[in-house]
């Protein structure tokens, strides 16, 4: 009997988590072009406008696959343990737990306002309803690394670790997260994310067509949904321009890079809070790296109007902005 198709959208716990083969950016780009070159332009009828929007993430099956994987815990009145989803930029990991939290009535925590963050009068505390199950929607919203930033963040470890806050499920930014094990060094059992996508399971979730092109495309996204979409309409059997990434700035310095990190350990910031975060940057070279980074099209302002005045890196833009910090000694995330 043959053995059915693995599941596209598979939940593991991050130990389990495995990505496809990461050549750097430029190696995919070199690669795609002998690819797209062998193809023979005769038998294409099939191209897409380049101006074709990207293909948009349906997370339906990724929140059926969550709750099976979570059910269990969730209806075991007895278990009053957390469970931690960590979620890469743009994945649809933190979109899709968010969305199941709602679907099941859990009670959502109050995140604390940033811009008073590093005040020195007193805080409000994290509040946790230990009568019901509740979902802290992105912890990477709760802080800002700088000497005062952290205070809520703290005390949120402290009592969530402490067993004394109930039953709750945590979402957290990989980057963040990566930031955050840092800053509060204790282990943490029941780390959960979506599993990285490979070629096959690209073609599931209704990428284009074509292994050669899938396993390009699963490579560039480091198997990540949301990057690998971000890049759905630039299937081209007969075009270089295929995997045609943003460019890093002719004048990109250290400034650039603090720029680009700070974004992303923050999952997106406001001019303000960036300036805040980044006292070794002055302000005019704040807004110079700011300006250089959004033509190149590497970061962007939110849609989100709750957001509508933060930055952040562009999923198109991730790819070139990871490698760019891995290049420069930063420490990354596990994905």
């Amino acid at each position: 009997m043959a053995e059915a198709p693995k599941k596209a959208w598979q939940w593991v716990t991050v130990n389990e988590f495995e990505r496809p083969a990461v050549p750097t950016v430029i190696t995919v780009k070199k690669w795609w072009q002998h690819f797209t070159h062998w193809l023979s332009s005769e038998h294409e009828s099939d191209e897409q406008n380049e101006h074709e929007n990207a293909y948009e993430l349906n997370l339906d099956t990724a929140i059926k696959e969550l709750d099976s994987a979570f059910s269990s815990w969730l209806k075991d009145k007895d278990d009053n343990s957390l469970r931690w989803v960590i979620a890469p930029p743009h994945s649809g990991v933190a979109e899709a737990a968010q969305q199941w939290a709602k679907q099941n009535g859990m009670s959502t925590m109050k995140l604390p306002d940033r811009d008073t963050l590093c005040q020195s009068n007193d805080l409000p505390s994290p509040k946790f309803t230990k009568t019901k199950v509740w979902l802290m929607p992105q912890l990477a919203h709760t802080f800002l690394r700088q000497t005062n930033g952290l205070r809520w963040t703290r005390e949120f470890f402290t009592k969530a670790l402490a067993g004394d806050a109930g039953k709750g499920l945590i979402v957290c930014d990989s980057w963040a997260w990566a930031f955050l094990e840092k800053v509060w060094p204790v282990p943490v059992s029941d780390l959960w994310t979506l599993q990285g996508l490979d070629d096959q399971a690209l073609e599931q979730i209704g990428l284009a067509r074509g292994e050669g092109r899938l396993r390009a495309l699963a490579a560039l996204s480091r198997g990540n949904p949301g990057i690998a979409a971000a890049y759905s309409d630039r299937y081209h059997r007969n075009s270089d321009k295929a995997f045609e990434t943003p460019q890093l700035p002719h004048e990109a310095s250290d400034a650039t890079a603090f720029v680009c990190y700070a974004l992303l350990v923050h999952k997106g910031l406001t001019t303000e809070q960036l300036a805040q975060t980044l006292p070794i940057v002055s302000g005019s070279q704040l807004q110079v790296q700011l300006q250089l980074l959004q033509q190149q099209s590497l970061i962007t302002k939110h849609d989100d109007k709750a957001l509508s005045q933060s930055w952040y890196v562009t999923a198109r833009g991730y790819p070139v902005v990871r490698d760019f910090l891995a290049s420069r000694g930063f420490w990354l995330d596990k994905f």
